[in-house]
């Protein structure tokens, strides 16, 4: 039995928030509609802006809901003037 300390801060995680759904790599690429290996590339450290995902041992999983995500989408959301979120500023 796992006990939480209520004082504690803990991370957002689909344990904590249960909105949130734990999906690998193929699901994700069905779910934005794009190759399994363009998932996989994001991950890599060699990649811009990396797709935020959680390592369990050698397994990529992502948290479907979750705020990382949901502001990982936000920044490359290209506005009506052909320009991505850009982050913080907008632009």
């Amino acid at each position: 039995m796992v006990q939480i300390n209520s004082n504690s801060v803990s991370p957002t995680t689909a344990v904590n928030h249960p909105s949130i759904e734990i999906i690998d790599s193929k699901e994700l690429a069905l779910r934005l509609r794009v190759p399994e290996s363009w998932v996989r590339d994001r991950v890599r450290a060699r990649s811009d802006d990396r797709l935020p995902y959680v390592k369990i041992g050698r397994y990529v999983r992502f948290e479907w809901g979750s705020q990382d995500l949901v502001e990982w989408w936000a920044r490359h959301r290209v506005s009506k003037q052909g320009k991505n979120g850009g982050g913080p500023q907008g632009g």
